[in-house]
């Protein structure tokens, strides 16, 4: 499935998107009835995650090395979830390990070619113009753990954003927004710890991590074995399947 258009995405992948619809839907309409670092709050924070996971595992998943980037994006998103269980417990340097594990999967699966490095260079940079900002504020092994973690998520994005070989291919494209949109939600997260508060942080936050895990989630998509189409109808047979004679 080189080529992808809205239709594919409405026959193939509409259906599939309806369970995490809800989930998120549920996560931002009964949040705020519910405490951090409760059971309560880390399901709906890990319901629309775990609605990812049946996503993936409904588009013809398979244990075969020509599923090897499913296998890779559901291990990243098993990952994302378990960081997300620690944040949810303020446990927020064991959470950072554990979406860096899930960066590490999906930069695995978007692989290193074609190299693209123009993508790479300024994503570097203002990931570096943005440790530098907070640096003073981090305490001593944040200053070693963001650093690492801000590589392997900028990474990410990069590989993302480099396999991106036509507009034309919606399911690729998808997936550098959602790259692009995880970036922003980790930053909005450092910057509104270690700066300076932001305002509506955790809706902010939230909503651009579900769609940019969504958007790498419906890449998957793409590797989906395109519908068969139907096989070209077989000569009728004269009247009682009996062959007419040729008249000499």
């Amino acid at each position: 499935m080189a080529r992808t258009d809205i239709g594919t995405i409405a026959k193939v992948a509409a259906p599939r998107m309806i369970l995490f619809l809800i989930t998120v839907v549920l996560y931002f309409s009964l949040i705020g009835l519910t405490e951090r670092r409760t059971i309560e709050s880390t399901v709906l924070k890990c319901l629309p995650i775990v609605s990812l996971w049946v996503f993936v595992l409904l588009t013809g998943f398979e244990l075969k090395k020509s599923h090897r980037y499913k296998h890779l994006i559901l291990v990243g998103l098993i990952f994302s979830c378990s960081g997300d269980i620690l944040l949810n417990y303020d446990l927020f340097e064991a959470g950072m390990a554990g979406f860096g594990v899930a960066q590490i999967f999906y930069i695995s699966a978007f692989g290193f070619q074609p190299v693209r490095p123009w993508f790479g260079l300024p994503l570097y940079g203002l990931g570096a113009a943005a440790v530098a900002l907070m640096f003073h504020n981090l305490p001593t092994i944040i200053k070693i753990c963001l650093p690492i973690y801000g590589i392997l998520l900028l990474t990410m994005c990069w590989r993302s954003l480099a396999r991106i070989d036509s507009a034309k291919n919606i399911f690729r494209m998808a997936c550098g927004l959602g790259s692009v949109l995880f970036v922003i939600s980790d930053s909005i997260i450092a910057f509104d710890k270690f700066y300076s508060p932001v305002s509506n942080a955790q809706f902010a936050i939230m909503i651009t991590y579900y769609v940019a895990q969504f958007g790498i989630a419906l890449s998957v998509i793409e590797q989906t074995s395109p519908v068969k189409t139907a096989k070209s109808p077989t000569p009728k047979k004269s009247q009682n399947g009996i062959k007419q004679k040729k008249i000499s």
